[in-house]
């Protein structure tokens, strides 16, 4: 019964501090949800789960901010990223349980990598219409993949001098889109066929809504590079933790 209790609790906060996070910081949604599933659900349901809340987070953005998209760079980096992530779905739908998780520490791996992008603020320089895409289809194939799209996206555009509202509004529609995809994708593994997240769905997407409300009041009044850090070690820890084989997904 505590267990229970314990996950109802999981299942409301972390989705709204998650999206709440998201403000401050340059984690996305799906870095900070990814490994709190992980502690409930194999890796293919815990990357669905994350997916969900981040769908409808993202459709909450684009109604927000739809007049401000950029065409030309949802053209050229969006469209790759799109595509690739139905490859990095497809490679996540085809590995059954025991498969993912032998996979744990590379996802570990690659959580450890995205928390230290994050602490150096590394950033790649835009030349040309290929490294643009090229950061899309990397973008789409982890966001596929992982649920990693948005630190690979932020490493690969913060160097374009575009507005702020702009680049909120292009990235919402790309990973708008990104999700789209890859949720068709997830929903067509049968790893799925006995699962039906409808209490998730009820709880979880309604909590990560308030957060992104939430956030967007108070985005002025939080210490943005204290909450980073925070942010940022935690999911380290947990990386660590996912690398060394010490999470192990409650059943």
């Amino acid at each position: 019964m505590l267990v229970f209790l314990f996950f109802i609790l999981l299942v409301i906060l972390a989705p709204f501090f998650g999206a709440l996070v998201t403000f401050f910081t340059g984690f996305g949604l799906n870095t900070i949800l990814v490994p709190v599933f992980l502690i409930f659900w194999d890796v293919p349901i815990a990357v669905l789960m994350a997916s969900i809340v981040h769908l409808a987070n993202n459709i909450l953005k684009v109604a927000l901010t739809s007049r401000s998209i950029n065409w030309n760079l949802f053209r050229n980096f969006g469209i790759p990223a799109i595509l690739f992530a139905f490859l990095g779905a497809y490679l996540l739908h085809q590995m059954n349980a025991v498969m993912t998780r032998k996979m744990m520490p590379i996802f570990g791996g690659i959580m450890m990598f995205f928390a230290v992008l994050e602490f150096f603020k590394w950033k790649i320089s835009i030349n040309g219409l290929w490294a643009m895409r090229i950061g899309g289809l990397l973008s789409g194939f982890f966001g596929g993949f992982s649920g990693h799209q948005g630190a690979l996206r932020a490493l690969f555009l913060s160097k374009l001098k575009i507005e702020p509202i702009v680049f909120v509004a292009t990235t919402a529609i790309i990973s708008l889109l990104v999700d789209l995809t890859r949720v068709g994708v997830y929903f067509s593994s049968s790893s799925f066929d006995h699962y039906y997240p409808t209490y998730f769905i009820f709880l979880g997407v309604p909590s990560a809504l308030a957060g992104t409300l939430v956030g967007r009041k108070y985005i002025q009044k939080i210490n943005h590079a204290r909450m980073s850090i925070i942010v940022g070690v935690a999911l380290f820890a947990m990386g660590l933790a996912m690398f060394f084989g010490l999470l192990t997904p409650y059943h």
